[in-house]
């Protein structure tokens, strides 16, 4: 019989079997970039330089980052808006006027304007300022002093002391977040950032979101306050007719009320301040048949009012007007009883996904803060009223899983990852990683759903594909395969020593090759003292 083969050659018969094995069936392994039996040592490796981008959108299903429907800014928002402040509601507004209450003495006061627009003066009354400015409100109450017969020549000065239309919010990751005034017409978004306490350190974006002209929305640099989106007043006078039920004959009288066929009680006799009252009404004789012809039209005797709609002054009516015949009603057609509603239709669910949608109201501008603070002037635009500012925290996270060296949860910092960066994050791959059986699984928006894209880690770093950064949430999974465990097996089965030699280890060498020895002197001297021989 011949002698058993030693159970090195077993294992390196094995180790040939596999190495057919991964040259026939994965020779992807074996091919450079790669290095030689390891797949986990990926890279390009060549002597020429190559570029190669970076994608932001893995999937057609992605959305852009940031948030939806961000534009960049346009040269308009760079350029400053010089106008007047015009008043709104919630100002305090700072009145004088000369000789108003005293002579020689001026009347001064701090008043806020109502919600109505208006503020109260005495002996003037309510004044509407809201949407004037300051000049504009000046002649206004000037114009009331005046026409009311109070001051001759008022002399008024009305200034703005606390601005409520003029306003901006900041929120997000900065020191002090909240409502603050625009001050002058070129505060721009660097003198913002400065106000609130400056931004986190983290910060890469901003956003702007400003509202945009609408039907009655606020228009970028004019200011609309909700007075000057009322419409406007007719500029004609306004005639109002004398009432028909209103009938003054012989005292202060009328048959409002009587039904068909009763006759009014006689009126008693009148007094002498009820005559002149009369006078004053009805000038001139009553007689019997201007009562029969006050029932079919306007009633003689009487004049219309008309009054200024733009001041509401009353003004002079002029002698023998009168008021025009109201119009005769059209008759009323019949009325019809509606149909049963259907049962039907009102148990059908409503269609939601048909509902129009409302028109766009507003606008948000994309700003890169590392840009703006390294003094691009594209970036710092002139903030408008009611702007609001987000500047998003960092809270974003990935995962990563599978046969990396470290797996867990990883913070952003505020960077844009990709995914060759998160691979070193984690310290590389294990021996039985396979960078070519990689996925991404990430989280549609706004859904509970999750799509699983196939990455090929291998080609990546070969630079035959673009490498792509990571967003909130990823989760990067590295996966192996089935003839991993055989080619670590081989690249781990010899080790060089200094004399250029090979080592047998546990994978090839028999027991006796790696198993402790006695020295065969030690093993003699046993054997002797065991005979009991003195030597």
């Amino acid at each position: 019989m011949g002698r058993r083969p030693a159970r090195g050659v077993w294992w390196v018969a094995l180790g040939g079997m596999a190495c057919g094995l991964v040259l026939g069936g994965i020779g992807c392994a074996l091919i450079p970039p790669n290095s030689f039996l390891d797949p986990t040592k990926v890279g390009r490796f060549g002597l020429d330089a190559h570029e190669g981008g970076i994608r932001r959108i893995l999937t057609p299903r992605d959305t852009p980052p940031g948030l939806a429907g961000a534009t960049e800014p346009t040269p308009e928002d760079v350029l400053p808006n010089y106008e007047e402040y015009r008043l709104t509601a919630g100002d305090g507004v700072g009145v004088s006027i000369q000789d108003l209450l005293a002579p020689g003495n001026p009347y001064s006061a701090v008043i806020e304007v109502s919600p109505l627009g208006e503020i109260r003066l005495p002996e003037v009354g309510a004044v509407r300022v809201a949407g004037l400015t300051e000049h504009e409100a000046e002649q206004e109450i000037a114009a009331r002093l005046k026409d009311g017969g109070i001051l001759p020549r008022p002399v008024v000065q009305v200034f703005t002391q606390q601005r409520r239309g003029r306003i901006f919010s900041i929120l997000g990751a900065v020191g002090q977040p909240g409502p603050y005034p625009i001050p002058d017409p070129d505060f721009r978004l660097l003198d913002a950032f400065g106000l609130a306490g400056d931004v986190s350190a983290v910060a890469k974006k901003a956003y702007v979101i400003r509202r945009t002209s609408t039907a009655g929305a606020f228009v970028p640099g004019a200011e609309r306050t909700p007075w000057e989106r009322l419409p406007a007043p007719p500029a004609e006078p306004l005639v109002v007719p004398p009432s028909e039920d209103f009938a003054p004959q012989g005292g202060l009288s009328t048959d409002v009320g009587l039904a068909a066929g009763e006759q009014p009680e006689p009126s008693p006799p009148q007094t002498p301040e009820q005559r002149e009252l009369q006078e004053v009404i009805a000038p001139g004789p009553a007689s019997p048949a201007s009562a029969t012809q006050g029932a079919a039209g306007a009633r003689p005797g009487l004049e219309p009012i008309i009054f200024d709609p733009q001041t509401g002054e009353l003004l002079e009516a002029k002698p023998g007007a009168t008021a025009a015949a109201p119009p005769e009603a059209p008759p009323l057609p019949p009325a019809t009883a509606l149909p049963p509603p259907d049962i039907r239709q009102l148990e059908q669910p409503f269609d939601w996904a048909n509902v129009p949608e409302p028109p766009l109201t507003q606008r948000v501008i994309s700003i890169d803060v590392g840009e703006l603070k390294n003094g691009n002037p594209r970036f710092n635009i002139v903030l408008r009223n009611r702007d609001v500012i987000n500047i998003p925290a960092d809270t974003g996270v990935f995962y990563v899983v599978g046969e990396v060296q470290r797996p867990g949860v990883y913070a952003f910092g505020g960077r844009d990852i990709t995914i060759k960066q998160a691979m070193a994050i984690v310290g590389g791959f294990t021996p039985l990683a396979w960078p070519g059986r990689c996925e991404v699984i990430r989280r549609e928006p706004g859904t509970d759903k999750q799509l699983t894209i196939t990455v090929n880690l291998d080609a990546i770093y070969a630079g035959l594909e673009d490498d792509f950064f990571l967003r909130d949430d990823d989760i990067i999974n590295v996966g192996t395969h089935i003839v991993a465990p055989f080619l670590f097996v081989i690249r781990n089965s010899f080790r060089f020593t200094y004399g250029f030699g090979f080592v047998y280890d546990r994978n090839f060498a028999d027991r006796d090759s790696y198993g402790s020895k006695i020295n065969p002197e030690i093993i003699d001297q046993q054997r002797r003292a065991q005979r009991g021989l003195p030597f």
